[in-house]
């Protein structure tokens, strides 16, 4: 198996059971000017599994090709980030990573190495982008850790 997709698919499940720990009145709260809540992290998150799957897409189908950059500031914007309900997020988020994780698991091992551009952080392979996915949890995952020491914000 895979050490990314291994990883990558229990990200759903370790954020259901974060967020079953902290406190809703806690949800909103704003630990760190520069970063979203954890209402606009879930929905990021969301909302980004489907970007992510059409990059591996775009890179496998299309070798090469140069993938879209987004603001991920402005899309919490215009996705309107803060209306979202996070356990419903959550729910379509484990859908959306189902599929990311099949797509990677069913992708033969020599596409891995397949590439495509990106305008700001250059050529990515499959893995890269894997990595990045990894990255990309494991970032948001310390963030949301932050309700359980800063806020005290564990459920009773």
């Amino acid at each position: 198996m895979n050490p990314y997709v291994l990883s990558i698919r229990h990200t759903p499940a370790i954020l259901v059971r974060m967020l079953d720990q902290i406190s809703p009145e806690r949800y909103t709260d704003v630990l760190q000017a520069d970063r979203f809540n954890l209402v606009e992290v879930i929905a990021h998150i969301t909302d980004w599994e489907d970007i992510v799957l059409d990059r591996l897409r775009q890179t496998v189908e299309h070798p090469g090709s140069t993938l879209v950059p987004f603001d991920e500031g402005q899309r919490a914007i215009d996705k309107n980030y803060m209306s979202k309900e996070p356990h419903h997020e959550l729910e379509v988020f484990a859908n959306r990573r189902r599929d990311t994780v099949s797509f990677l698991e069913e992708l033969p091992v020599e596409k891995w190495s397949l590439s495509a551009v990106h305008p700001e952080r250059g050529v990515l392979t499959v893995e890269d982008q894997a990595n990045l996915i990894l990255g990309h949890d494991v970032y948001h995952i310390e963030q949301l850790s932050e309700y359980f020491t800063v806020l005290h914000a564990l459920v009773p």
